[in-house]
């Protein structure tokens, strides 16, 4: 499979260096972006990324072609690499600026639309994907199998975006937020450093998330697991319980109302 990637921002770099980093025997790159400067950051890691110096000249070289723009840089892409591309080409955007539907008006190709997450930089974690309507399902299948090389690809309805990129792509940044407070009291309340703190805390987090996928263990299997009664835990989580009451209500409802409506992916991809 010959990638191609027309923007190396934040979101564009992270992607091509978690796909070249699985070490697929069958994949190779191409990239463009019109800072010389990022694109030498790239070539420089990984000097097996061919660079063309236009988005026309990666779209007529790969047969995937990622489309990592800011969301107001991808109509006028579009409309200058659709001479070039092939009907049998996919073509995968990350900004939710533009529905799926909006991309097939624009483009011949088989499109994809997908959400990717900070946590593809090692390999794991959810690529929220949408398919349009040119894929057929072996098509999906075989764009999947190169998606699990980085992540796990999890298959959504474009009208639940908002709510889903919220837990699996905004995740990360809001329950880092919550654990750096954690640390934070407990180097207030306990005097213990904050370099101790938070080493204690993501050695948790990493334990944690093993249960949860190794060991099949649901929120709940923890809770009651850790938990007895009359004790630390059982105190704890009472105190807790109506502080936190609604507030992730709250939080999603001021996502949704975001006037840009933009995903995290747009927010941090600068070509």
């Amino acid at each position: 499979m010959r990638m191609g990637f027309i923007g190396t921002g934040s979101m564009g770099s992270m992607l091509i260096e978690s796909f070249l980093r699985s070490q697929s025997p069958d994949l190779s790159i191409v990239a463009c972006n019109r800072s010389a400067a990022k694109i030498q950051a790239i070539t420089a890691r990984f000097p097996s990324v061919e660079v063309k110096s236009t988005p026309c000249e990666v779209a007529q070289s790969c047969d995937l072609l990622f489309l990592c723009v800011k969301p107001g840089d991808a109509i006028p892409v579009l409309q200058q690499i659709r001479p070039v591309l092939q009907t049998e080409q996919y073509l995968v955007s990350i900004t939710s600026a533009l529905s799926v539907k909006d991309l097939e008006a624009y483009v011949p190709s088989r499109v994809v639309k997908i959400i990717p997450s900070i946590t593809q930089m090692v390999s794991s974690g959810v690529i929220l994907t949408m398919y349009g309507s040119r894929l057929s399902e072996r098509d999906c299948i075989e764009i999947g199998q190169w998606l699990t090389l980085i992540g796990k690809p999890y298959r959504i309805d474009e009208k639940d975006t908002r709510i889903c990129a919220d837990l699996a792509s905004c995740g990360p940044a809001f329950l880092s937020f919550l654990l750096r407070e954690f640390a934070i009291a407990a180097v207030r309340q306990g005097g213990i450093s904050e370099e101790m703190a938070k080493g204690l805390i993501m050695e948790m987090v990493h334990g944690l998330g093993k249960l949860f996928i190794d060991g099949e263990f649901t929120f709940e299997d923890v809770i009651q697991r850790v938990s007895v009664p009359g004790g630390i835990t059982e105190v704890g989580l009472q105190t807790l319980e109506p502080l936190v009451d609604g507030i992730f209500d709250r939080l999603l409802t001021t996502t949704r109302n975001h006037k840009h409506h933009a995903s995290p992916s747009d927010e941090r991809t600068k070509q």
